[in-house]
């Protein structure tokens, strides 16, 4: 199981938010491996974000 953190944008009219799946340097998807990992770096963005967005964790894959 992995996780990816969303990214929370808002519409240009802001009537509703547009999800987006945050990308690495390499521009491929930043996932991890396990939900604390993920968490602790959600947490960071919501800190660190001065333009509202709001960031969400997201389960990804097959249950094994």
């Amino acid at each position: 199981m992995s996780y990816v953190i969303v990214k929370m944008v808002r519409t240009s009219d802001g009537s509703s938010h547009l999800p987006v799946i945050l990308l690495d340097s390499n521009s491929e998807v930043m996932e991890f491996e396990n939900e604390t990992e993920a968490e602790e770096m959600r947490r960071r963005f919501q800190v660190n974000s001065d333009s509202g967005y709001s960031y969400q964790l997201k389960k990804i894959g097959i249950d094994e």
